[in-house]
């Protein structure tokens, strides 16, 4: 799902919980192929900060951008700043709604290549210090 769409959710209130239902959970999230900006990654999670959904989750796993399409071909120093603009944009929005929560960047999952199928609803357990993932469905 493209920033867009989510931020159509959130402005509708379609297809959201309340927030209660995201404590202790652990979000997962990933631009689309669109590759949107940061400035787009980061109002998307100020929205969900806002509405008090943010602070919720224990932590944050951050699919690798896509960073490269045909019709947005990059050179390798715009890829690396996008990249950089990507993450700090999550920083940022992490640091005003959700200081304390573990964060995991550039994991190979949602819109890049290769990538690992993560089912919704399994368990995610998150190693901070021998940085590591274990994931059950």
């Amino acid at each position: 799902m493209s920033t867009q769409t989510f931020l159509w959710q959130l402005a509708t209130n379609k297809y959201i919980q309340p927030v209660e239902a995201y404590s202790g959970k652990i979000l997962l999230i990933e631009t689309s192929e669109e590759m949107p900006p940061a400035l787009e990654v980061y109002r998307m999670l100020m929205c969900m900060g806002e509405r008090g959904m943010l602070e919720q989750f224990t932590a944050i796993v951050v699919a690798r951008p896509k960073a490269w399409s045909f019709q947005q071909p990059l050179a390798p120093s715009e890829k690396e700043n996008f990249l950089r603009e990507q993450a700090d944009a999550i920083k940022r929005a992490l640091r005003e709604y959700n200081s304390e929560a573990m964060v995991v960047f550039n994991v190979d999952f949602g819109h890049t290549d290769p990538q690992v199928i993560l089912p919704s609803g399994g368990h995610i357990r998150i190693d901070g210090i021998q940085k590591r993932m274990f994931v059950t469905y």
